[in-house]
């Protein structure tokens, strides 16, 4: 009986010896396919990602495209020609990509401000009236002059009698994009908000484009013009784009004088573009500047990829 009693114990603890090491490999089979859903997971994920950048990426070499296109079909850029439409969000397979293209020249170029010439004038003039028209405060606005604006010249100084501001930044270190503006010391974050969208950083020194530039922006450059007169002159290009300065010149109300016609223009060099596109539920954005020179093909002047 002894040993039998023995036999059935060892039975039953065999039997839950075995149901713990099943109960066990059931545990590391769930951890084991957790993992690896995780895996799979990020691997899509991954997946995704790469592919939303890589779709990005083409639609900035499609607005490339575009603008080389552009450049052989004249001269004159205004907002009736194809690239100023927007793409709308078009479908993928599992995704979607959407995209625009703005005149980078219908913006206050602030890298102007650093030149001492008539252009440089003319753009510091215009950059005061478009501030004081979106209540940007006078301290900002002296905050933006003191880093970019020019020092005056030694005569300049000594007739005011005053010592020259602050230096500007050096050539070699002028914004290379516009948000540096809300980086400058003494510029109000909200002031920065204002004037983004109406000012663009470019390397070199550029007229405006009349023909694409904002109404706002163009209430800036033509300060002599009511507002009926502006929203005239801006319903007028839309059918008839200027064709040359002696043009807008002759559209304007009789005695109605530009500041400068030589910092205006109709064509432009430089092009901003945005994209954005979306693989499953991961999303990239890509954003660059163009700058097209006669009919080569348009140079990525810098690039971001969110």
């Amino acid at each position: 009986m002894v040993r039998a009693a023995l036999t059935r114990r060892s039975r039953g603890a065999a039997l839950v010896l075995a149901m713990l090491i099943a109960a066990l490999a059931a545990v590391v089979a769930v951890a084991v396919a957790a993992e690896q859903q995780r895996w799979f997971a990020d691997v899509a994920s991954r997946r995704d990602q790469v592919q939303a950048q890589a779709l990005a990426l083409a639609g900035v070499q499609w607005s490339r495209q575009i603008m080389q296109d552009d450049a052989r079909n004249g001269s004159i850029d205004h907002l009736g020609e194809p690239w100023a439409y927007p793409l709308p969000r078009t479908p993928l397979e599992n995704g979607s990509i959407e995209g625009s293209i703005e005149d980078a020249q219908g913006r206050l170029n602030i890298n102007n401000f650093a030149t001492n010439d008539a252009l440089g004038k003319e753009e510091r003039a215009r950059f005061a009236r478009l501030a004081a028209s979106r209540g940007v405060a006078a301290s900002s606005l002296a905050a933006v002059a003191v880093a970019l604006m020019p020092p005056p010249t030694d005569d300049a100084a000594q007739k005011g009698g005053a010592s020259p501001p602050a230096p500007a930044l050096p050539p070699g270190l002028r914004p290379v994009r516009a948000a540096e503006l809300a980086a400058i010391p003494g510029v109000a974050a909200r002031d920065a908000a204002q004037l983004l969208p109406f000012v663009v950083a470019l390397p070199a020194a550029t007229p405006l484009n009349i023909n694409t530039a904002s109404p706002v922006v163009l209430a800036a450059a033509l300060p002599r013009l009511s507002s009926d007169a502006l929203a005239a002159l801006v319903a007028g290009r839309a059918s008839k784009p200027f064709v040359t300065i002696a043009d807008l010149r002759s559209r304007l109300p009789s005695g109605t004088a530009i500041p400068d016609e030589t910092s205006l223009a109709t064509s432009s060099s430089y092009f901003l573009v945005s994209v954005r596109a979306r693989q499953g539920e991961t999303r990239a954005q890509a954003r660059a500047l163009l700058r097209r020179d006669g009919r080569e093909w348009p140079i990525v002047v810098w690039q971001t990829l969110e």
